[in-house]
């Protein structure tokens, strides 16, 4: 069984998450060929302050952030 993890910061809706983890579950498995019920996902939640890009902390999660809605859309 394959196990992929995703840590992202709080703030996103369940329905979010549910979105998320079915594109990643959909191109993972378009990807590798493994069937959905072979993959094991985990998502993992953390302030903003946890996460670093560019040396820079990140801000807590808000609503609406340009990059978040354009990952999503990728996925879908």
């Amino acid at each position: 069984m394959s196990m992929i993890s995703c840590d992202m910061r709080y703030g996103r809706s369940d329905e979010q998450k549910r979105a998320l983890s079915a594109g990643l579950m959909r191109v993972i498995g378009e990807a590798t060929g493994e069937p959905p019920d072979n993959i094991f996902f985990v998502i993992r939640e953390g302030r903003g302050i946890n996460f670093v890009e560019h040396g820079q902390h990140l801000p807590e999660f808000v609503e609406g952030n340009a990059n978040d809605k354009e990952l999503i859309a990728r996925l879908k």
